[in-house]
């Protein structure tokens, strides 16, 4: 039987100049109604071609390791005083009832609501029933499939949702929620004219891009070791440009992140050993014409907390 794979596949085989856009999703959603027996997920966050910001396995194992210069007095103190982004922090990224002024759980609001975005989208999306189908340029359409895992006596049910967002400010990605039944929801970010996408888990990660759109920031704040990354959205992307992270077996070490300081630097603090240890050192990381690189107020190298630019 046909899977998600071989539907992709075939679409993209076909000569897009023959055919119109809409044709694309309907050649793969007949690969879905064919596919009996075998559930109907879609395209999900670790699926191939995903680029997962979310995921802890990605590692300090390549790239160029960034050059730490002093960071004035000054900024320190300024970068240390800035209130910090946090889960309580109103997201960039807002979740699908607040972005429609919807009550949990109404559907009719909600799908009222997503049905006017995708009439914005120029044909590139359609809602067909359960499934969500985003079409980028020549490239295949990514289907995002809503699906219901029932209860049983030896497993808790399970279930995804999608809405379509729209697209971001700045770098005209488009954006689609999913919502997880026992999960907090996350966002898949496409670019419109390659079909390459980003996941963040923006409901439990810290996520925060530039006002310009081109680079989007994550930070786990819960789980060890430290590790933040940073990803570029501009027309070839979304790649990873930047990972930085504590040794694999610090538990303690953790960071605040202060937010962008423009549309090419961003400010944190690192707590050296964990908040208690009072070990505190404010940085600026910077993008310019020369890469990437980075300021603080003394040296983190020593402490197990590194940065590559990829």
């Amino acid at each position: 039987m046909p899977d998600l794979k071989s539907c992709f596949r075939r679409a993209a085989l076909v000569p897009v100049a023959l055919i119109p856009i809409v044709m694309i999703p309907i050649v793969c959603v007949s690969a879905f109604a064919t596919a009996k027996g075998a559930p109907d997920r879609g395209l999900r966050f670790d699926s191939t071609g995903v680029l997962d910001l979310a995921s802890r396995s990605l590692k300090l194992d390549a790239g160029k390791p960034l050059t730490f210069g002093t960071l004035p007095a000054a900024d320190a103190v300024a970068i240390t005083a800035t209130a910090s982004i946090t889960d309580e922090t109103p997201l960039q990224l807002a979740f699908s009832e607040d972005q429609f002024g919807c009550k949990q759980g109404a559907q009719a609001c909600m799908k009222e609501h997503e049905a006017k975005l995708i009439a914005q989208a120029d044909g590139a999306v359609k809602r067909l029933d359960k499934r969500l189908v985003v079409a980028a340029g020549a490239g295949a359409p990514a289907i995002f499939a809503d699906w219901t895992q029932a209860e049983t006596k030896t497993a808790d049910g399970d279930q995804e949702t999608h809405w379509y967002l729209g697209r971001m400010t700045g770098n005209g990605y488009h954006r689609v929620e999913v919502q997880f039944g026992h999960d907090a929801p996350g966002n898949f970010l496409i670019n419109p004219k390659s079909g390459k996408m980003v996941f963040v888990h923006s409901g439990a990660d810290i996520v925060a891009h530039t006002t310009d759109g081109k680079y989007l920031f994550t930070l786990n704040t819960l789980n060890p070791p430290l590790s933040l990354r940073v990803a570029q959205l501009d027309d070839a992307g979304p790649k990873l440009v930047l990972l930085c992270a504590a040794r694999a077996d610090d538990e303690k070490t953790s960071a605040e992140f202060k937010g962008w300081h423009n549309n090419s630097a961003f400010d944190m603090v690192v707590h050296v050993g964990g908040a208690e240890a009072k070990h505190d050192v404010a940085l600026r990381i910077s993008h310019g014409d020369s890469g990437w690189s980075g300021a603080t107020a003394e040296q983190l190298a020593a402490a197990g907390f590194a940065c590559k630019a990829l």
